[in-house]
C-alpha cells in the first residue's frame, strides 16, 4: 500500500526555541533516517513516500487558499498512491478537516465525484524531534510518533473519507473540535463517536462513509477530472468569498448592531452566528441587532446560525430568542461544528459560479448533510446525497 505523506508544518515538525516548522525536505530526511526502520518493522505492508513541494506553515497562519493547496497535492498524486497522510498543526486542524471533504468530493443535486481512498490528518502536542549537540534525535516524551504510527496503521482500514487520528482514536475529520492545548487527547468529536480505536488491535466503531460507485470514484479519470476542475475554480475565487464569524455575547443593542454592520461593510459573503444554546442570538430590546442582520441578508449575505456550545445543536429555533432568525432567512447549522459550518459555507459559495448554483441552491446545500458533517439525509445515512 503506497502512502504519500504531506507535511504542512505544525508542532509535529517543529524544532528550536522558539519552535518553528522544519523545511519539508529536512523533515523528510530526518524521518527517513530516524523513523523509517521502526515504521517499516511495525507496518511492513506500507510503502511510504514524502511529498515534494509541500508548503510548511505555522497552522495559526492558515488561510483558505492553503486548503486548496493541500487538496491539490492529493488530487495531483491520486493515481499514484493508495492513501494520503497529512501532518498538520493542531490549532487549525479541525478547520482543514472540515474543508478537505468539500474540496475532494463533488456534490450538488447528486454526487458527481467521491473520494475512494483514505486521507488522514494528524499532528501532535509536542514535536517529533528535538535538537541536541549531536544533531536531531527522536523526542521520546512526545505523542508525535504514536500519532504518526497510529495514523499509518489506520491506512490499512482503507476508509474512503477524510479522517483525523489523535491519541489512539480515528475520527471523522469534519466532526472534530480542538478540546485541549495540554492533553495528548487534543481533539473531541461531540456528536459522532470515533470511527476506530487503536489498542492492542484496531477496533471499528462507527460506520465509515461507503465506498463510492465505480463511475463516480476518483479512481475513474472522468470523476478525477471533475474534482480537479472544481478545485481550480474554488482556488481562483475562494479569497473573493470571505466568511465572517460573530459570537453572541452580552452587549448593548447599539454596540452589537454596530459591530454587525461594521463586519458586513467589509464585504463578507456569509456570516456564521455562534449563538447561545440552541442557536439563540440576541435580537436587541430595540430591534437594532435584528435590523442589522435583516439588512445584511437583504444585501445578499448568507446567514448561518450555529452554536458556540461544544456539545450543542441548533434545533428548529424553539425559543423566541432564536426564532426571529428564521425571518432573516438564516440557515440552521444543525449539529455541525463551527469549523464545519465555516469551511462548508465558504467553499460552497466559492464553487457556486463553477456549478451554476444560485443563492437558494447554495443555502440548501449548506443545510444538507453532504459528507457526514451533520445529521440528516446524505452521508450519515448511507452515502453522499444522490
Amino acid at each position: 500500500m503506497r502512502i504519500c505523506i504531506i507535511n504542512t508544518g505544525g508542532t509535529i515538525s517543529c524544532v528550536g526555541q522558539p519552535l518553528a516548522p522544519m523545511p519539508a525536505a529536512d523533515f523528510a530526511r530526518a524521518a527517513r533516517s530516524l523513523l523509517m526502520p521502526a515504521l517499516v518493522a511495525r507496518l511492513p505492508a506500507l510503502d511510504l513516500h514524502f511529498a515534494d513541494g509541500a508548503d510548511t506553515l505555522d497552522s495559526t497562519d492558515l488561510q483558505p487558499r492553503d486548503w486548496c493547496r493541500m487538496a491539490g497535492h492529493i488530487l495531483n498524486r491520486y493515481a499514484d498512491f493508495d492513501g494520503f497522510l497529512i501532518l498538520h498543526g493542531t490549532d487549525t486542524l479541525d478547520f482543514t478537516g472540515a474543508a478537505l471533504p468539500m474540496l475532494l468530493n463533488v456534490a450538488g443535486d447528486q454526487t458527481r465525484a467521491a473520494l475512494s481512498k483514505p486521507v488522514i490528518l494528524t499532528g501532535s502536542q509536542l514535536p517529533l524531534f528535538r535538537e541536541t549537540p549531536q544533531g536531531l534525535v527522536l523526542n521520546a516524551g512526545s505523542d508525535a510518533f504514536a500519532n504518526l504510527a497510529g495514523a499509518l496503521a489506520c491506512m490499512e482500514l482503507r476508509l474512503p473519507e477524510v479522517t483525523a487520528f489523535f491519541d489512539g482514536r480515528l475520527f471523522r475529520a469534519n466532526r472534530i473540535v480542538k478540546a485541549s492545548t495540554i492533553r495528548f487527547d487534543a481533539f473531541a468529536s461531540p456528536h459522532l463517536p470515533p470511527l476506530a480505536q487503536l489498542g492492542t488491535g484496531t477496533t471499528l466503531h462507527e460506520p465509515a462513509l461507503p465506498a463510492p460507485r465505480a463511475d463516480i470514484s476518483l479512481d475513474h479519470p472522468a470523476a478525477l477530472a471533475l474534482a480537479r476542475d472544481q478545485l481550480r475554480a474554488i482556488a481562483a475565487t475562494i479569497d473573493a468569498h470571505p466568511v465572517a464569524q460573530i459570537d453572541a455575547f452580552p452587549a448593548s443593542d447599539a454596540f452589537l448592531a454596530q459591530m454587525i454592520r461594521a463586519v458586513t461593510a467589509t464585504g463578507p459573503r456569509a456570516l456564521i452566528l455562534l449563538g447561545y444554546g440552541e442557536g439563540n442570538f440576541p435580537a436587541g430590546t430595540q430591534g437594532a441587532i435584528r435590523q442589522a442582520l435583516a439588512d445584511a441578508a437583504e444585501a445578499g449575505v448568507v446567514i448561518v446560525a450555529a452554536t458556540r456550545v461544544t456539545g450543542g445543536s441548533v434545533g428548529a429555533f424553539h425559543y423566541a430568542a432564536g426564532a426571529w432568525l428564521a425571518g432573516t432567512g438564516a440557515i440552521s447549522a444543525g449539529d455541525m461544528t463551527p469549523m464545519a459550518a465555516f469551511a462548508k459555507t465558504q467553499i460552497l459559495l466559492s464553487a457556486a459560479d463553477h456549478h451554476g448554483w444560485n443563492r437558494d441552491q447554495v443555502k440548501a446545500l449548506i443545510g444538507r448533510n453532504l459528507w457526514g458533517e451533520c445529521r440528516g439525509h446524505g452521508a450519515d445515512s448511507g452515502g453522499a446525497t444522490g
